[in-house]
């Protein structure tokens, strides 16, 4: 394959390296004032609820949390929006302090290790062994209208499994709309963080009936407020 290089006019060369040269260092010199920094985005957190202490015995079990699944747009750190039904928007200058599904499982993480149930809570990436894992897709982690205001919306599909049949023992689909008193970015964050509490005051328990037998085997939450 043959590449033609073009080359300037004879005498050309000369007349430009300097010009190039002094072009090349005002640039340096000028340093950000032609390509200003970006103002870094501000990061929101989804704090770990601190829950009341509930009486229960120790379950004696190792729980392993996976990672939700998500597909886009809940799978990045952005903060989503959802003004219209097929159609989602991001708020600008601002960001999740990690992914939605990262945040989640941290959310799940600390509170089961705060109930002392299990002997030990880990997450996928840990070689210790586990007796049970919990499975699960997130499927809305946005902002979206209600009635004349709007809510922060948690939709999770959980699942526990036996680690040695890899039977699904329970499955529960979380459905948590928590109100927000505008749409500021502000407000945003506190309405997930109420989300994130009510999430956790229901997995727990959730658990617990689904190792004791206690409960059915499949269960679909209505659209839950805090």
């Amino acid at each position: 394959m043959n590449t033609t290089t073009l080359n300037p006019p004879h005498g050309a060369r000369t007349g430009l390296r300097p010009a190039a040269l002094a072009l090349g260092l005002s640039v340096l010199m000028a340093g950000c004032t032609l390509l200003p920094d970006r103002e870094a985005p501000r990061v929101m957190d989804l704090p770990v609820p601190q829950l009341e202490n509930r009486a229960g015995a120790a379950l004696g079990l190792t729980l392993q949390v996976d990672t939700p699944h998500a597909t886009e747009p809940f799978g990045s750190s952005r903060i989503l929006a959802r003004p219209e039904p097929l159609e989602y928007k991001v708020y600008g200058g601002v960001r999740w302090r990690d992914t939605g599904p990262t945040l989640v499982r941290e959310l799940m993480i600390g509170v089961l290790r705060q109930s002392g149930r299990f002997d030990a809570v880990i997450n996928e990436t840990s070689p210790a062994g586990s007796d049970l894992t919990l499975v699960s897709d997130l499927y809305g982690f946005h902002r979206e209208p209600a009635g004349q205001g709007y809510q922060a919306v948690i939709r999770l599909y959980a699942q526990l499994l036996d680690n040695r049949s890899r039977e699904t023992l329970c499955s529960r689909d979380f459905r948590i709309a928590a109100p927000a008193f505008s749409d500021t970015v502000e407000a945003v964050a506190m309405a997930f963080s109420a989300g994130g509490e009510a999430l956790a005051n229901l997995l727990l328990p959730w658990l617990e009936a689904c190792i004791t037998g206690a409960n059915p085997a499949s269960e679909t939450d209505p659209a839950r407020q805090p």
